[in-house]
Formats: C-alpha cells, structure tokens, sequence
C-alpha cells in the first residue's frame, strides 16, 4: 500500500483530534511570519480547520494521496484561510505547487515508505519552503522512548516492512542534504515530538 493514510478512510481521526490542540500550542507563535502553508498528508483536515483561524493571515493548503480524504475535504465546511485539499505524492517529483513558507506534516514518516522521509525534504527544497514542522513518534540514538512506542513500531512493520518508528537522526540527516539546517525539537504528549527545520 503505497502510504495511503488508514485514518483518512474513516475520515474522522481519533489521534487527530488528541493531538490537535497541543500541535495548536507548538506552532502557535512560528506561525506568525508565514504566510502559506503546505500541509502533506492531511487526512480528515482536522488539524486544518482546527489550528488556521487562529492564524487569518495564512493561507493553508491540506494535500494528501488518500481519494477518501480528498473527497471528505472538498465537502466539508472549512475556515475560509483553508484551501481545498490538493492531490500530492510526496515521493513524485512535481508537487502541485509553485512555492510556500512552510511545510506541515503530522504522524505520517511511520506510516510511510522509506523513501518518504528524504522526499520530504527534497521536495521541501523544491517548492522552496523556509520552514518544515513534523509531528509524531521518533527514536533517539537507535532507542525506543517508551515501551508503548516498542510495541506500536512492532506493530507498524508487522502490517508493512517499510514502515515504523524513524530515528530522529535519520530525519535530521535528511533536513541538512535538502539544506534544513535549523533544528529545534518540544516534547509532545504520548512520547510523541515535535520537530521544526528551518534554513539557518
């Protein structure tokens, strides 16, 4: 299965909606000089039409490869700042837009392809962003940080050997090759982080 998100096939999210108000928090004040945001992956868009009104002035842009998700997002009522979801295949090489601030994903790297994480990045470069923001479960130094993480990476390549729990110094090398060289990582909620690249 080509990272198509199970969550968007249900639409509703229960994970989305735990985690949305402390990725609220987090980006809350690195927001505030971006002016167009793209999200990858966005699923049911609750993270869309729950964190943009707080921030009239940014233009969102939800993306995902799911046709349930982009479905769901075209009809439901969004913030007027939310633009419709786009179709967008990280790992192709033409991103469906010309050029953002910044680039927004949330617990999409363990329940993707390998070759997602550089292409992330790669077409973060592309389009020009000046800022990647990535939330979900990572290692550190090869360690699980929990045992709950143990058991979700197991159960994650046991449906699929290609996904799972990246390492964090596995993102963090494929930020600096694409030119991200800023990096600053918060603590989030259920041994989850959340990790801001920048240019520097």
């Amino acid at each position: 299965m080509h990272y198509l998100l199970q969550k968007a096939r249900a639409v509703f999210s229960p994970a989305s909606e735990r985690n949305k108000a402390p990725i609220r928090q987090a980006l809350a004040e690195k927001l505030n000089d971006v002016a167009t945001l793209l999200e990858l992956a966005c699923g049911s868009l609750q993270h869309a039409c729950y964190i943009a009104p707080d921030h009239p002035n940014l233009t969102w842009q939800p993306s995902d490869i799911d046709p349930h998700a982009l479905e769901h997002g075209q009809q439901i009522e969004r913030p007027p700042n939310v633009r419709p979801p786009l179709y967008l295949d990280v790992i192709g090489e033409h991103w469906p837009v010309p050029q953002v601030d910044a680039i927004y994903s949330a617990n999409l790297l363990h329940i993707s392809e390998r070759e997602v994480l550089p292409a992330l990045f790669t077409g973060a470069e592309r389009v020009c962003a000046q800022h990647i923001f990535i939330y979900g479960p990572f290692s550190i130094e090869g360690e699980h940080t929990s045992q709950g993480n143990i058991d979700f990476d197991a159960s994650l390549r046991s449906q699929n050997p290609e996904w799972g729990i990246h390492d964090l110094s596995d993102v963090q090398a494929s930020a600096e090759k694409a030119n991200f060289t800023g990096f600053a990582s918060t603590q989030m909620p259920a041994n989850n982080l959340f990790l801001h690249f920048w240019r520097s």
